[in-house]
């Protein structure tokens, strides 16, 4: 029998690229608030799944749509989910 658990961890390591996609085209298109909501799910969704690093690097990312911070800080910080993501 197949581990349910296992299985719900292998499909989010899956999609976290895509997931991280959706964030960066979001930003770029100029749709903080979508991009927002993108990081505040896989924020949430980080933690579930023990991947906290990803999760505080999402949660940083949510703050900085939400204040405008300045895309170099952003580009950074995508960079770094990016690489949280790969492990």
């Amino acid at each position: 029998m197949a581990d349910p658990i296992a299985e719900a961890h292998a499909r989010f390591r899956a999609r976290l690229p895509a997931r991280v996609d959706e964030i960066e085209t979001a930003w770029r298109a100029g749709d903080r608030k979508a991009a927002a909501a993108a990081a505040h799910r896989l924020a949430g969704a980080g933690a579930t799944f023990g991947m906290p690093a990803a999760g505080d690097v999402a949660k940083r990312l949510e703050h900085a749509f939400e204040t405008e911070a300045d895309d170099d800080a952003i580009a950074r910080d995508i960079a770094a989910l990016r690489r949280a993501t790969e492990n």
